[in-house]
This record gives C-alpha cells, structure tokens and sequence, in this order.
C-alpha cells in the first residue's frame, strides 16, 4: 500500500501560515481607521480600499508566487479569514452572529482572483490583485450596508473604487518581484 504525499509540504504550509498570520495581524493592529479619519475619508472599509494592496493583497500574492502551486493563494486567504474573525468580528459586526462568512467570502473571492492570474507573469497577474481588492472590497459594502445600515457616501465611491483597484495592484507587483528577487538570489547560489 503505497503512502499518500500531502500537496503542500511542511515548508509550503509554513509559508502559507506565515503569510496569512502576518496580514491579519496588520489588519488588526494597524491604525487604519485613524488614518483614514485623519485624511477626512468615511468609510466603511475605506482602509481596505487604500491599503488593501498591502494588507491582504500582497501577502496572498507572495505565497502564491514563492509556493508556485495551485491554491497556494487560496489557502492563503482563507487562512487570513480565519485568523482575522478569531481575532475580532468581521468590521466589529456580531448581528447577525454569521455575519464572519462575509468576511470569509469577501477574502475567498481576493484570493481566486489572485490565483486565477498569479499564475501569469507581468501585467496580467498584476491586474487580478486590483480586480481582487476590488471584490472583497465590494462583498465587504455590500455585507455592512445591507446589514448594519452604514452605507458609503456615493460622492466617495468612485475615488475609493479607483484606489483599491491601485493599491491590489501595487501590493501583487511589490510580491511578483519580491518572489523574482528570490529566484534570481537562489539562481546565483
């Protein structure tokens, strides 16, 4: 009987974990909504639209270009789901006491659309960490509008549409060439 090798090994899984510890705690501590008070720009979710990029974006893409297998970006973001909602509710709303899936979904959809594109170099996978920002970001308004009320003021909208597509693709071109830089170091050695 031969013996079942798991997908990802223990390094792969370590980086995973790594990753997705490393964006929830800047999700949590970071002062995002202070800076997003102190430049006067309501929310909610204002910070993931600015630094969405760098906070969830980034990391997902990092693992998914250092691991370079399937779902790696995948298993990246539902690992940051579930250490952000066991850390604190998804935007602090505990009614109903499901309201976590959102936040669940909302990183699900960032992270398929960064595996989805990841895969490619250059512009394309460049694109699909912006489109994804732009779907958690999405799922989060829609999630908090329908039920805590707290709707985006529609003058804001297009100005932090255009910002957290920018900040997706900003936070996946910093992680393709950091996850480049690494290849070539290893290349020398």
């Amino acid at each position: 009987m031969t013996e079942k090798k798991a997908y990802f090994d223990v390094y792969e899984l370590g980086m995973i974990a790594l990753c997705a510890f490393a964006s929830a705690m800047l999700n949590t501590y970071l002062p995002i909504k202070t800076f997003t008070e102190y430049l006067s720009i309501p929310g909610p979710a204002a910070g993931m639209a600015l630094l969405g990029g760098f906070i969830f974006v980034f990391w997902v893409a990092l693992a998914h270009a250092i691991i370079k297998k399937r779902y790696a970006g995948i298993v990246t973001s539902l690992l940051i789901a579930s250490f952000c909602l066991l850390i604190a509710p998804w935007y602090g709303v505990v009614s109903p006491i499901w309201f976590g899936v959102y936040g669940v979904i909302a990183l699900l959809s960032m992270g398929i659309f960064v595996e989805l594109t990841g895969a490619k170099s250059g512009f394309r996978g460049v694109i699909g960490g912006g489109i994804g920002n732009l779907a958690c970001l999405g799922i989060t308004w829609v999630a908090i509008g329908v039920h805590a009320g707290v709707w985006v003021p529609p003058k804001y909208v297009p100005i932090l549409i255009l910002a957290a597509f920018i900040s997706g693709c900003v936070g996946s071109l910093i992680a393709h060439l950091i996850a480049k830089g690494k290849e070539r170091r290893k290349e020398q050695f």
